[in-house]
């Protein structure tokens, strides 16, 4: 996808959206100049408006923001905007200390976007503001997305209260492992860490299953056929057998512990078999699953997608 910063207001976004959506419903077909008249603005305006909905695909969601309150529309702005990887990747600068003209620079740059700068900054500070990821035009962030710390673990208690705050999160430790995930993807893993105080069970299935879905994702780009294998475990092994994966490296254990034949993924799956299944049939009892062994489990399967990235796709041993 070809990234462009549209300079246009956000609120200028939701009425071209909102009137977009109505004109759908009457089954006429909106001329720019309808626009134009309508919103009383200028034709530029309106391009701009168009072009935005599109780059943020917010045509998608047309019909929620024609239909929710100023609050609801700022929720699904921001919504959109945790997808559109310019900004999140502006919002990651930021957050490690950049100010907004160098992170704005390195966006430019990294996007290949030809925006003047003072555009590209005022444009994100003002879609910043109406989202409420930013406090006011200082790019001061709201309570909602706060200066991340230099700790994972000492901030995970925060990040969990917000899904644009979890997205970063989960970039900063993924790394490149990031291009290989889609938005699609990535929305059960931000559910499978949102999960892990009140649903730990729902979690580790959520996390569990994103990383059978990378794993499927590898053996389809490799030619490997594992549409008879079931789960983790024994997609794993075939693609072991098919010299796809290293024997060692996703034996690696909360950083310490390295299993021999009984690798990273046999454990992956027992968790998840606890989580899928009711009653143990050797033990006549349901486990109860705790929500340390739950962001354990997600944490774990975060860095096994990294790990399988590096090695897969930079034949880089890491985890």
């Amino acid at each position: 996808m070809k990234f462009r910063i549209y300079p246009v207001d956000a609120s200028r976004i939701i009425e071209v959206t909102e009137l977009l959506e109505k004109y759908k419903k009457t089954g006429k077909k909106p001329l720019k100049s309808s626009l134009v008249k309508a919103l009383k603005v200028s034709n530029v305006t309106v391009q701009n408006a168009l072009g935005a909905i599109k780059q943020l695909k917010i045509d998608k969601i047309s019909d929620k923001i024609a239909n929710s309150t100023l609050e609801e529309q700022r929720y699904w702005f921001r919504k959109v905007l945790q997808d559109y990887e310019p900004f999140l990747e502006f919002i990651s600068f930021m957050s490690k200390g950049n100010e907004p003209p160098r992170a704005i620079q390195k966006i430019l740059e990294l996007y290949d976007i030809k925006r003047k700068p003072e555009d590209a900054i005022w444009t994100f500070q003002n879609w910043g503001v109406f989202a409420g990821i930013f406090k006011n035009k200082n790019f001061e962030f709201s309570d909602l997305i706060k200066q991340l710390k230099p700790s994972k673990i000492a901030e995970f208690e925060e990040v969990l209260k917000n899904e644009l705050k979890i997205k970063i999160w989960i970039k900063e430790i993924i790394q490149d492992a990031d291009a290989y995930l889609t938005n699609e993807e990535y929305e059960p893993l931000i559910k499978a860490i949102m999960y892990v105080k009140e649903n730990p069970r729902n979690s580790i299935k959520l996390a569990g299953e994103i990383l059978e879905d990378v794993l499927r994702k590898i053996a389809k780009d490799k030619e490997v056929d594992v549409r008879k294998k079931n789960g983790i475990s024994e997609i794993a092994e075939e693609l072991r057998k098919n010299k796809i994966l290293a024997s060692k490296h996703i034996g690696i254990l909360k950083g310490v512990q390295v299993f021999l034949d009984r690798n990273i993924f046999d454990t992956f799956s027992s968790f998840r078999n606890m989580a899928h299944h009711g009653i143990d049939k050797s033990e006549m009892k349901r486990w109860e699953l705790s929500e340390e062994l739950a962001i354990s489990y997600v944490i774990q399967v975060i860095l096994c997608i990294k790990s399988l990235y590096y090695y897969v796709i930079k034949n880089q041993l890491t985890f």
